[in-house]
């Protein structure tokens, strides 16, 4: 039987869950929630539908505490080194990405904005790269990216650029 483990994280990979996590309902939802599975779930779909990246709810969440660790480790880091240990970022990739959403820093429309950060070259182009390595091209025109965000009780499309 196949735990679903064990794989790591493509960049790109990282790059869908912090869209998804990004999103105000989202990030509302898992600071209020203990029993967040059905969160993550509806995290790891949003990323198949809108990214073409496969995990399953399990990954997302360990990623998600990961990620969060890894962010507060570094912020220590950063933090006992002083002024000559150089930005948090050098201790971890995606330091910012992360900080914004934990912080609530400049993402007032969410998963626009985090997918502006992130995907800004590719976004533009229309394309970004799949898990499996193979180039997908994003539904709407090349200047419109149409984001569906089911809870489960609402649907919302969100269309952006």
């Amino acid at each position: 039987m196949e735990r679903g483990g064990g794989r790591h994280w493509t960049d790109d990979e990282v790059r869908a869950l912090l869209c998804v996590w990004a999103d105000r309902n989202i990030r509302e939802r898992l600071k209020c929630t203990l029993r967040n599975k059905s969160i993550f779930q509806e995290m790891a779909r949003q990323m198949q539908r809108n990214f073409g990246v496969i995990r399953n709810w399990k990954q997302c969440r360990t990623k998600y505490k990961n990620l969060k660790y890894d962010y507060k480790t570094a912020k220590s880091a950063h933090a006992a080194g002083g002024s000559s240990a150089g930005s948090p970022g050098k201790y971890m990739k995606f330091f910012d990405e992360v900080e914004a959403i934990l912080l609530d820093k400049g993402l007032e429309n969410g998963t626009r904005e985090m997918q502006k950060r992130l995907y800004d070259g590719e976004m533009e182009a229309g394309r970004l790269q799949t898990a499996a390595g193979h180039t997908g091209q994003i539904p709407g025109s090349e200047s419109e990216v149409v984001i569906e965000i089911d809870d489960g009780k609402h649907q919302v499309c969100k269309q952006l650029f």
